[in-house]
Formats: structure tokens, sequence, C-alpha cells
């Protein structure tokens, strides 16, 4: 199970786990999440100096946060709500394999 949380107040998202909905390497579940977290990695890089994203990742967990300077939260909170629409879908549609959680304040 592939473990997806959003936080939108804090520009944070973060995945652990896997999915398990095919053989290590050959999961197309973990291949989409995985896909979905590259593209905000992306997106954020190549605004870095606006963004001023913090990436972590590793076997089994990702997570993108980033404190914006004056001005660009707009842009990250766009990029992070499209990103996060595609997470929630995938656990919408693959719930044995994904679940995905918003919340609005940063956790402890």
């Amino acid at each position: 199970m592939t473990r997806v949380c959003y936080d939108r107040e804090a520009l944070r998202l973060t995945m652990e786990g896997h999915a398990g909905a095919g053989a290590f390497g050959a999961d197309p579940v973990c291949a989409a999440l995985s896909m979905l977290m590259m593209t905000l990695e992306r997106r954020m890089e190549d605004r870095a100096e606006e963004a001023l994203p913090v990436i972590s990742r590793g076997p089994g967990r990702f997570e993108i946060r980033c404190d914006p300077e004056d001005g660009a939260e707009e842009l990250c909170r766009e990029s992070y709500d499209t990103v996060a629409a595609g997470l929630a879908l995938l656990a919408e549609n693959r719930p044995e394999f994904v679940s995905f959680r918003l919340t609005e304040e940063e956790e402890p």
C-alpha cells in the first residue's frame, strides 16, 4: 500500500510505501505514482529560485516541500494541486493499492 499525504497549507506532498499491484519494477500503479511525483519534482526544480523546493526520495518514499518566495506561492500551489488531483484519482480508482489524505495543517 502506498500512502500519500498532501498538506496543502504547508505545500508538502509525501508518498510512502509500495503499491504492490505488480512485480517489483513492473508495478503499473507504482509507475503512475512515481511519474506524478517526478512531474512535480521537475516543475519545482525548474522554478527553484522562486519555489525553494526541498526534495527527498529513496526506496518506497518521496517528499517534496516548498517555501516559496512572495509572489510564487500561487504557482506552487497550482502545481501541487494538479499533481495531488492525479494522486487522489489513483487512490479513488485503486484503493487497495493507494490511500490519499488531504490536510490543511502541517503535521507535527
